[in-house]
């Protein structure tokens, strides 16, 4: 396998592989804002204030977005709305994704981040109207399609490309716990809001409350995202840019990301990595319980999320090599989806709701965390432990994509966006197969576990690709060339 060759900015003058670098910032400007001056970044520039930044956007777009998914039909007490919305969304999302590395090489993380933010607004609000008008949860879905490929392609990069080989792991982790502490706030207001609505929906003000918190992410983000190049890692190194190719060849740099054996190899466990999200939302909590406990086990569900990513992320940052912390982290993944939706399988069942025979799509529940609290206690418990696994899940597939990188930034850029292109049509397809009531939620828990314990076993030979494995010095990224720019290739 070719995997980039990344050279250290602090020892030299790096090949450019026939490319100019943009120019780095003077080093009196770096000084002046929070470099200390002995290369290791105190303030702004640092590379961990930047993922709590790009976390805090994560927090006010997809992390709300999370929220008002995690109640069940997208809010709505029909959950066909979620179905139409989301189905068209990750369908898109999957279309985008795949040329919104060219875009991050292009333009920059900046664009990429405000046009994402301002559709998720877009979505909610096309989601609130279409009660009286059905057609604006597929143009919500599609617009989101578009803007959710542009801004987790960009935080994907920027995420991986600010970690060292030591604190991949931890990094990934911290944005996970700030992204998924909009889920936690949006679920904990959902459930505020609606604490004494006996209506199947979402009230108006849970939309609009959300509505404001995503613009306010969107516009905020040119004030508070540094440039990549200025950016400090941990060990005072940093990222180099390039000058970006034409659009042609960016764009088929992004189709040949697709020839790279390890994305091969990793797309199963990427289709599958959102799969289960209709499951989930729809079938588990949406079906289950009313609108106010529903809010309160999106809350749950997310902090559940933070929990088990930063423990997760310390396993990943271990004293092993990474091929052991690799076996390790996959253990963990799979026996976290076993113990999840197992449970969750065996509730609809045999939960004691409705008739006493379980749930599905036929026969709903509205079960109230207060009195119902002996019938709910248990399937609460069991929807903590599904979001537990779903961080797992997605956290060790972004240390896997930031190890084989390598350190090339560039080469995290296609990484990115293939992971997310890939999931998203995962996800698309479940959403849409949700539609009508063909496919029972019974049917889709089985399907949810079966193929995300099969998506594991392709992955399980990329191990000894992975940066400082099968005996080889784990590499840095001091100065790789950073994102939207071509490193030389070399055998390795």
């Amino acid at each position: 396998m070719e995997v980039p060759r990344v050279h250290s900015r602090r020892s030299g003058t790096p090949s450019t592989g026939g490319r100019t670098p943009r120019p780095e910032a003077p080093e009196a400007e770096l000084a002046a804002d929070g470099d200390s001056g002995d290369g290791k970044a105190r303030g702004w520039r640092s590379a961990h204030t930047q993922v709590v930044i790009v976390g805090f956007l994560a927090f006010c777009g997809p992390g709300l977005f999370n929220a008002l998914t995690g109640l069940g039909g997208a809010g709505s007490s029909d959950p066909t709305v979620a179905a139409i919305a989301n189905g068209c969304l990750y369908c898109t999302f999957a279309a985008s994704s795949y040329f919104a590395g060219a875009a991050f090489n292009l333009l920059g993380p900046v664009p990429l981040f405000v046009v994402g933010g301002l559709t998720y607004a877009a979505y909610a609000a096309c989601v609130y109207f279409s009660a009286q008008h059905g057609f604006l949860a597929a143009v919500g879905g599609v617009l989101l399609g578009v803007g959710a490929g542009l801004f987790w392609t960009a935080q994907g990069a920027l995420m991986m490309a600010y970690a060292t080989p030591q604190s991949r792991g931890r990094l990934i982790g911290l944005f996970w716990i700030i992204f998924n502490l909009g889920g936690v706030a949006g679920g904990l207001l959902e459930f505020g809001l609606n604490y004494s609505n006996e209506a199947g929906s979402a009230s108006a003000a849970s939309y609009f409350s959300f509505i404001a918190a995503m613009l306010a992410g969107a516009l905020l983000s040119p004030f508070l995202l540094a440039r990549p190049s200025q950016v400090v890692r941990e060990d005072g190194s940093s990222v180099a840019f390039e000058q970006a190719r034409s659009p042609k060849e960016e764009l088929i740099a992004a189709v040949e990301a697709f020839s790279d054996p390890f994305v091969r190899r990793n797309l199963l466990f990427w289709f599958a990595s959102n799969w289960f999200y209709t499951y989930d939302f729809n079938g588990f909590n949406g079906t289950q319980f009313n609108v106010r406990t529903r809010g309160l086990n999106s809350a749950v569900f997310w902090a559940a999320q933070m929990l088990a990513a930063w423990a997760f992320g310390t396993v990943l940052d271990g004293p092993q090599t990474p091929a052991k912390r690799a076996v390790w982290g996959m253990t963990l993944v799979a026996a976290a989806l076993v113990v999840s939706l197992v449970p969750a399988i065996w509730l609809n069942y045999a939960s004691s709701c409705g008739v006493g025979y379980g749930f599905d799509k036929d026969a709903p529940c509205s079960l109230d965390f207060l009195s119902d609290a002996q019938a709910s206690a248990a399937p609460m418990l069991v929807f903590a432990l599904l979001g537990a696994a779903d961080a797992m899940y997605q956290n060790y597939a972004y240390w896997l994509m930031s190890m084989a990188s390598g350190g090339d930034v560039r080469r995290m850029v296609q990484y990115s966006a293939a992971y997310k292109g890939t999931q998203s049509l995962g996800a698309g397809v479940a959403w849409l197969s949700d539609l009508g009531g063909g496919f029972p939620y019974r049917s889709q828990g089985v399907v949810a576990l079966t193929l995300t314990l099969m998506a594991c076993a392709p992955v399980v030979p990329t191990f000894a690709l992975l940066d400082g494995a099968a005996g080889k010095a784990e590499r840095r990224p001091d100065a790789s060339y950073g994102s939207p720019t071509t490193v030389g290739y070399s055998e390795c």
